[in-house]
């Protein structure tokens, strides 16, 4: 029998997938440490952009430590 053309199966490593993952991931562990880096720097007094620096580079860490976690798989 021939394949339904309206049947939409997903494909777990789908670029399109992939590329959304990656991007998420990214933007979500960057915008998310750097805003707790900004809350950091308010309540300790720390010099202006350092928590927001250490915190994006800790989320972009993170993010990238999920990504290659996630295409292991």
């Amino acid at each position: 029998m021939a394949d339904d053309p309206h049947s939409h199966k997903s494909d777990e490593h789908s670029s399109e997938g992939v590329a959304g993952a990656v991007v998420g991931y990214l933007l979500a562990g960057i915008l998310v440490w750097g805003g707790l880096g900004w809350l950091a720097e308010r309540f300790l007094g720390l010099p202006a952009g350092i928590g927001v620096a250490v915190g994006m580079m800790l989320g972009a860490a993170g993010a990238i430590y999920l990504i290659m976690k996630r295409l292991s798989a």
